[in-house]
This record gives structure tokens, C-alpha cells and sequence, in this order.
């Protein structure tokens, strides 16, 4: 059974309440294996440093790291794009911050890159928060159990079938459980958000929920190779 961690930052971070927090990609994928992390998909940190990560993986790879890892830029409302296109071949999909963009991810700056994503199909990765008028993919649709519950319900009754949830963040693991139950095991990936979190945190809590072991296997891994297909080769 894979393990895929499908939210794991690489470098330093800038913002305050982070408090400096870094980690290359060395001690990334190190830290990955140890925790039993089959593959991961990476991003960098909200220094978005894109072609330097993607080197490193690249490097990586070349050198015989035996996991699938996937690519997912950090893009922010205004940047060029042009890169994105010139590395399409490497890129899973696009990672999009709008809380400390300060823009919702529905704000028509953001259309340029959700349609590059739709024309390229493209996983789109949204950072959502406690802030539900910004949120999106990441962190369960939101790290309380309100907005969590809110998001899955709101998929429900939107039939919208294009939308997963990766819960780095949340406490709550049995939100997940509930969720799950509103709109089964199919739309959860397993998240860390490292080096913000450790990876074991989130294993463990899908361990310790109470699923089937088939429902277990989809969220720890089998969702996420699914959904970002073909991973980066050297």
C-alpha cells in the first residue's frame, strides 16, 4: 500500500509565525522515508522558489531517490506564467496561497492561472484557513471543524466532482471521519503541510480513525496516485 503525502513544503519560510522554520530538500525526503512516506508532492515555501526545488527534485531523482515525488509550484496572482508552460512536462499542479496573497482565490486575478491549470489539466492546490470567504483544497476546506463541515457539505450539495481535501491542520481527526461518511473515502488525501508538521501526525490519525481498511488505503496513498498521475522523472 503507498503512503503519499500530498502537502510538504521545501525551504525557509518568511512569514512571522513561522518563526524562520526551514528545511531543504534533503532533510525533506530524509524525514519523508523515515516516517514510512512512500512519495510526496512538493511545493516550496512562500518564498516561491519554484526553479530551484524543481532542480533539486531533479537531482534527486537523477540520483536514485526510489519515491514518486510531484510538482506543484507556488503561484501567486500576477506572476508569469511562462514558466509553468516551459516545464509543464514536470508540473502536477499549482499551488495557491490566497490568504497571504491577500486575494480570494475566486478574484478575477486569479482567472489567468485557473485556466492555464484547466487548459494544462493541472491539480489545483488551495491553502484554505479559518478565513471561509478565501478557503479551498488544503487543510480540509478549513482547519475548524465549522469550515471543514462547511466545505464538504457545500461539495455535496453542489455535486461538484472535481474537488479533493487534504486535512493538514486539522485537530479534529474524526471531521474527517465524518466527512468521509458524507462524501466517502475518495475525496481525502493524506497532508502534512511539513516542515510546518510532521507527517506522522496525520498517518497516525488516519490509522487511529475508524474506517474500513479499504477506505484507509485510499486516503493514505491510493487518491493521491490517482489524482497527480504520471510522477517527475529525471
Amino acid at each position: 500500500m503507498p503512503v503519499i503525502d500530498a502537502h510538504v513544503h521545501v525551504g525557509s519560510w518568511l512569514h512571522p509565525d513561522f518563526l524562520g522554520r526551514a528545511c531543504d530538500l534533503a532533510e525533506t525526503l530524509a524525514t519523508l522515508t523515515a516516517a514510512g512516506i512512500d512519495g510526496a508532492a512538493l511545493m516550496p515555501s512562500d518564498r516561491c522558489e519554484n526553479e530551484a526545488l524543481l532542480e533539486g527534485m531533479k537531482r534527486q531523482v537523477a540520483g536514485g531517490f526510489a519515491g514518486p515525488l510531484w510538482f506543484f509550484p507556488w503561484i501567486r496572482p500576477g506572476d508569469d506564467l511562462a514558466f509553468v508552460r516551459a516545464q509543464r512536462a514536470d508540473v502536477t499542479g499549482l499551488k495557491l496561497h490566497p490568504s497571504l496573497a491577500r486575494v480570494r482565490v475566486s478574484d478575477e486575478t486569479y482567472r489567468p492561472i485557473l485556466e492555464l491549470a484547466e487548459e494544462l489539466g493541472l491539480v489545483v492546490l488551495v491553502h484554505c484557513g479559518r478565513w471561509t470567504e478565501i478557503a479551498g483544497f488544503a487543510h480540509a476546506g478549513g482547519d475548524t471543524p465549522p469550515n471543514a463541515t462547511g466545505a464538504a457539505r457545500e461539495v455535496e450539495e453542489r455535486g461538484l466532482t472535481n474537488v479533493w481535501f487534504e486535512f493538514s491542520g486539522l485537530r479534529e481527526y474524526w471531521v474527517v471521519e465524518h466527512n468521509v461518511a458524507r462524501l466517502g473515502a475518495g475525496r481525502y488525501l493524506l497532508g502534512s503541510d511539513f516542515p510546518l508538521a510532521h507527517p506522522l501526525m496525520y498517518v497516525g490519525a488516519v490509522r487511529g480513525m475508524a474506517l474500513s481498511e479499504e477506505d484507509r488505503r485510499r486516503i493514505l496513498g491510493e487518491n493521491a496516485q490517482a489524482l497527480f498521475g504520471r510522477p517527475l522523472v529525471a
